[in-house]
């Protein structure tokens, strides 16, 4: 990255068709060009997107995608990033003959993937002074109406060389390799023009895939584009930045960007994360990579990167240091968006208020709601069943002063065994039907010796049928992201969470909130027993059923 966050890409291409046979379990001649067909649309989330996100006509075919994804190799990643961050590279700065040598190497893997130039006369370079080079290839889209939009996805190849004052952590005059800064961004934008170079697919809209020069001086490279670009700019839709993708920890990696086009966020997510990665979409956005000359051009556009570390801008930036599978998952995530984002049916036009948007102002917008005051104003204990004695039991432990239930002399001990007549064959029951009731409940408790009794409770507030609250965003008009999920409710049982994001209900997807409102209401009133929503949770969508039935309750007409 440049001089606020270091950022240096590896990108790896190279003939993987025996792989890719493997990956098909097919068998031949491994020596012919093998096509994969990869009709990639809206890969992930199609079936939700309205708006600028409806989805492609053309369905994702997810065995052909898999069989791209397997193309992208641990070895080589490896491969690519040990030669960009070799010694004899001497630290690829700009304009040296370690940086000229990635060059030559990048230019040679963009022929052989069969990408079309698309720098200055005719060729893959752009030159500019006084002796930077950016390398540009294209691969041209094919949908009458969209192929003359245009989507940048880059990755600077230059770091600090031996480094300096300015531009070292230190030791300075050492080799700094930058395997990670950037090595591991150009490696992974290699993986995937080669990917894509196994498929047959062609996008809807034409992809120009760079790698910068002059990213660590004050980000020479994409600002000289962005300056003399070789398409019309106002054909650039989207641009995605791949900067510092090594070093994953946690399975984390971060989505910058996301609010500079309304809906960016869902776009960006999917239900394809391998269970150990997850996006952090995070609201801060700096100028520190290759993504800030075509923001401020007013182009909606996106950075990846797994974070800054101890070794940033050292001669410690070594390959050995890389995190190769989470490369692998990073690089494959990059092939899932470019798919995705080439074939959407719109993009969305940059959005202003994102100038003014910062991470404080996301604390104040997100911050979830405080509790609601208890219904009835207990806690207990649960107390298993004997098939010969005694029935389940909540046994009360604690009453709230004032509360509902004490108000109802309600004592510490007591033992409620149903409630509305409802036998507590299940734990959950007790909460669920409080919070379902209406003004009051009958509880059916036993006090010491005595004989089972019915005890009505006015009850705390109004029933509760879902269980969530929700706000709206300016930057996901249809979605609503969740602000609380009340202990015990449907919602809750099913696994919903604060800050989760809704999609889709019944897979119909959202127009805004107030439609979000009418649909769930609705179905609610009508009796539903279950809603399917579609869920976004840190970049992972999923299908989550809520069932609005009482928990542990045979079903109305059980037969045996």
């Amino acid at each position: 990255m440049g001089a606020n966050k270091q950022d240096r890409y590896t990108l790896g291409a190279g003939r993987r068709g025996w792989r890719l046979h493997a990956a098909l379990g097919m068998l031949g001649d491994m020596s012919k060009p093998l096509a994969v067909s990869l009709a990639v649309a809206l890969l992930v989330v199609g079936a939700v997107d309205t708006g600028w996100l409806v989805a492609s006509s053309r369905a994702a075919d997810g065995a052909a995608l898999e069989a791209a994804v397997a193309t992208i190799t641990a070895g080589e990643l490896r491969e690519h990033a040990g030669f960009l961050a070799d010694d004899t590279l001497e630290g690829r700065a700009a304009g040296s003959r370690g940086g000229r040598a990635a060059a030559r190497y990048l230019e040679s893997r963009m022929k052989s993937a069969g990408l079309h130039p698309a720098g200055e006369q005719g060729g893959y370079q752009q030159r500019f002074s006084p002796a930077y080079v950016n390398l540009l290839g294209k691969l041209p889209g094919v949908d009458p109406g969209l192929k003359n939009e245009v989507v940048v996805v880059g990755a600077h190849y230059d770091h600090v060389g031996y480094g300096n004052r300015r531009n070292s952590n230190g030791p300075i005059g050492y080799i700094h390799n930058g395997a990670d800064d950037n090595a591991s961004g150009v490696a992974a934008l290699l993986e995937v023009i080669d990917a894509l170079d196994r498929t047959d697919w062609q996008p809807r809209r034409t992809i120009i895939f760079a790698f910068w020069d002059g990213e660590e001086i004050n980000l020479l490279g994409s600002r000289h584009w962005v300056r003399q670009p070789t398409v019309p700019l106002a054909s650039v839709r989207l641009a995605i930045s791949a900067d510092m993708l090594g070093r994953m920890a946690g399975g984390r990696l971060e989505v910058e960007g996301t609010r500079t086009g309304v809906g960016l966020r869902k776009l960006l997510s999917s239900r394809r994360l391998p269970p150990e990665m997850w996006l952090d979409f995070t609201w801060e956005y700096k100028e520190n990579s290759d993504h800030w000359p075509f923001y401020e051009a007013g182009i909606p556009s996106l950075l990846l990167h797994t974070g800054v570390h101890e070794d940033y801008h050292r001669p410690s930036d070594d390959v050995e240091k890389l995190n190769i599978e989470g490369l692998r998952r990073a690089a494959a995530y990059a092939l899932e968006t470019v798919c995705r984002v080439a074939d959407a049916e719109e993009l969305p036009p940059f959005r202003p208020a994102a100038r003014s948007e910062t991470a404080f102002a996301r604390r104040e917008r997100e911050a979830p709601l405080p509790p609601l005051p208890p219904r009835l104003g207990l806690r207990w204990r649960w107390q298993e069943g004997d098939a010969d004695a005694d029935p389940p039991s909540a046994i009360i432990s604690r009453l709230e002063s004032g509360g509902a239930a004490e108000q109802a002399g309600l004592r510490v001990g007591d033992r409620i065994t149903a409630v509305d007549g409802m036998p507590l064959e299940a734990e959950a029951l007790l909460p669920a039907a409080v919070l379902r009731a209406g003004e009051r409940v009958t509880l059916t408790l036993v006090r010491g010796g005595e004989a089972p009794r019915d005890v009505a409770v006015a009850l705390v507030g109004k029933p509760m049928g879902l269980g969530i609250s929700w706000r709206e965003d300016s930057a996901a008009p249809d979605a609503v992201y969740l602000t609380r999920v009340v202990p015990y409710s449907p919602a809750d049982r099913a696994g919903l969470a604060v800050g989760d994001r809704i999609y889709a209900v019944n897979g119909e997807p959202l127009a805004d909130g107030r439609a979000f409102l009418q649909r769930v209401k609705s179905l609610i009133d009508a009796g539903a027993e279950s809603i399917q929503f579609d869920v976004e949770s840190f970049g992972r969508v999923r299908t989550i059923d809520v069932d609005l039935r009482l928990p542990g309750r045979p079903p109305e007409d059980a037969t045996l």
